[in-house]
């Protein structure tokens, strides 16, 4: 028997707990239905956009631009092929001519005896003299040129002396056509009296070429200018 107790009492217990199990979900259902109170409030309607109508125009379409092919420059230069004609001529049926020519008559020439023409007979003119060349010779000189009466005053009186060399150009005639100084006395009075001197006094016999033909030349000379002692 006392095993039926513990079982009665043991049931009473399991009730008691069930019974406050499911009074405790009744008042958190109740509770979360209190504040769980769900309000729905209704946004206001958005404004109306304002605005003002634009009005576009649309340009009208580029027009279209045709190619259009560029001219052929003409050429500077005519055309120079020659073009065949297309007429045929028949030389077949053509009418005979004749054609009448002055012939000039052809001069007899004479018939030239070969035979003496031989490498015997055959006789070859004989090749010019030859010369040597020859430069100008004095023909009066040069001793005879300069004197003691041609010596300056001036020179004489300040007494100056020297050496020349002189060249002379000579012409075919035999006479001086110029005179240049080569080598100077350091004093030019006494360098152009020399000059001017042999110039008007010298005479030469012209200078020849290879051939014997007279031609000019050049004759190259000296001077000494000394003050003679009294």
């Amino acid at each position: 028997m006392p095993m039926a107790y513990t079982d009665t009492q043991h049931t009473h217990k399991r009730l008691a707990g069930l019974t406050g199990v499911a009074l405790v979900h009744i008042a958190l259902a109740m509770g979360l239905a209190a504040g769980l109170t769900i309000k729905y409030t209704q946004a206001p309607p958005e404004p109306r956009l304002k605005g003002t109508n634009v009005k576009f125009e649309i340009p009208p379409p580029p027009p279209v631009e045709e190619d259009i092919p560029e001219p052929t420059p003409a050429s500077d230069t005519a055309d120079t092929t020659p073009s065949v004609p297309d007429t045929i001529i028949d030389l077949a049926h053509n009418a005979d001519f004749d054609v009448d020519l002055d012939l000039l008559p052809i001069p007899h020439v004479p018939r030239v005896d070969t035979s003496v023409l031989e490498r015997g007979n055959l006789r070859l003119p004989d090749p010019p003299p030859t010369f040597t060349p020859r430069d100008p010779i004095p023909r009066n000189g040069p001793r005879g040129w300069l004197s003691n009466a041609d010596y300056p005053r001036r020179a004489l009186q300040r007494g100056w002396e020297g050496d020349l060399t002189y060249a002379l150009a000579v012409g075919k005639d035999g006479k001086v056509d110029d005179c240049r100084v080569i080598s100077s006395t350091g004093h030019d009075i006494l360098d152009s009296t020399a000059c001017d001197v042999i110039t008007s006094k010298a005479r030469f016999d012209p200078a020849t070429d290879r051939t014997g033909a007279e031609v000019g030349g050049t004759y190259r000379g000296t001077v000494t200018w000394m003050i003679p002692e009294d």
